[in-house]
């Protein structure tokens, strides 16, 4: 009997969910990737990179909380006149707003398809954003830290935080698109 207790306990113990933990956000391996459309017929991407961030797991493996830095005044469409133009005020303005940040406010689903709604924080505006995401996978590295990697996706109206530039063609269709579509790669390793 005093077997079958013992048993049943470790059962129990390897069965049990995992407690919350913190993770860092790796800026090496975490892109951040925005696209736009151009002259309403063809699309250009950039990148902001990401320079700090926590991630703090639940017990069922969800995150429950995330908190991102991303910095707006290194941002890259491989472009230097491009890249001018959007640091500008008529812009992210990063001579003012140098960073942005994003901090999950809502967090449902399980790891395979969960929905994050939080504030971005840039060109001095917070407003919320929803981003569909899921887990990519686990991995254990040679010093025995867990990585897991994720891809969230979703859309912004650049208008709403300010960036109100807005000139047409010739033929009325804007330079550059209201719509911004995010897609966010993300590498999180334990503390």
């Amino acid at each position: 009997m005093r077997h079958f207790v013992l048993i049943a306990a470790l059962l129990a113990a390897l069965a049990a969910p995992a407690l919350a933990a913190d993770y860092a956000v790796d800026p090496n391996h975490t892109q951040a990737t925005f696209t736009v459309t151009h002259l309403a017929i063809s699309r250009v991407s950039g990148k902001i990179p990401v320079t700090a961030g926590t991630v703090t797991l639940g017990s069922s493996n969800l995150p429950t909380a995330i908190s991102v830095q991303l910095s707006a005044k290194d941002l890259d469409t491989q472009s230097a006149d491009r890249d001018r133009d959007l640091r500008s005020p008529d812009w992210f303005e990063v001579t003012k707003y140098p960073t942005m940040t994003f901090v999950a406010k809502s967090i449902t689903g399980t790891p395979q398809a969960f929905t994050v709604v939080g504030d971005l924080t840039m060109h001095g505006v917070t407003k919320p954003v929803t981003l569909a995401a899921k887990e990519l996978g686990r991995m254990t590295d040679a010093r025995n830290r867990t990585h897991i990697g994720y891809n969230a996706t979703g859309t912004l109206d650049r208008r709403d935080w300010g960036m109100n530039w807005g000139k047409t063609t010739p033929g009325g269709g804007l330079i550059a698109g209201n719509d911004v579509t995010l897609d966010l790669n993300v590498e999180i390793v334990s503390k």
